[in-house]
């Protein structure tokens, strides 16, 4: 079984009800989609859900391999508006560095592992093959749309004021500001995996790649 869900304010349940009813229908091996920096002293409610279920995975009594993807680039889409109309990009994230990771290889990384052998027991942190600043990616994607992006860099309650007024639960405000500030201090999170070229023996997608494929959404057309 393959182990995704969207981020809810009830994911742990519904993951772990999720692990509990696989085992009792005979299923042998589960990959989890989890995230990176999963622990149970996270300051992102998001990232000690996936702990908790993890937990639950391993003491489960099921074979098991964890996906820990970084910070998804798909998850640029969705400033994509703003980036078109306004030719900007907030985040509290400072000069913090990511290495984004393409989410279709982290899709090809989950094929591999529930389709081959050897993966078992696993915990694969996923990351794309560089580490970028916001300000990375504004001018990247300023260069593939032909016109300038710039990197609005926010202040904590700046970006918690934002997300207030676009309706955002607060469950995902904490995590979102927790996740910020872990980029802006750098160290683990800055820090490139192999993972993604040793599984699938190839190079992850650069962010550039990414931005290229859907640089119809940055234009705004």
């Amino acid at each position: 079984m393959f182990l995704l869900t969207s981020n809810s304010d009830d994911m742990q349940t519904v993951q772990t009800n999720a692990i509990e009813a696989a085992r009792n229908a005979g299923v042998s091996y589960v990959v989890k989609g989890s995230a990176l920096g999963a622990s149970d002293h996270s300051k992102s409610p998001i990232g000690k859900a996936h702990y908790e279920v993890e937990r639950a995975l391993q003491e489960s009594g099921m074979a098991w391999t964890i996906l820990r993807p970084h910070v998804f680039m798909q998850n640029l889409l969705d400033l994509a508006p703003t980036i078109a109309r306004e030719g900007t990009i907030r985040a509290a994230s400072g000069d913090g560095k990511i290495p984004f990771i393409d989410t279709r290889d982290i899709a090809a990384v989950a094929a591999v592992a529930l389709t081959t052998s050897g993966h078992g027991g696993k915990k694969y942190v996923l990351t794309g093959p560089e580490a970028l600043s916001y300000g990375d990616v504004a001018r990247i994607i300023g260069t593939v749309v032909g016109r300038p992006v710039d990197y609005v860099a926010e202040s904590t309650e700046e970006a918690r004021e934002r997300l207030v007024r676009a309706g955002t639960p607060d469950w995902m405000i904490e995590s979102a500001l927790a996740l910020a500030a872990y980029q802006r201090a750098g160290g683990p999170t800055a820090v490139v995996s192999k993972t993604v070229e040793e599984v699938l023996g190839r190079s992850p997608r650069s962010f550039a790649e990414f931005v290229q494929d859907h640089a119809s959404a940055f234009r705004g057309r």
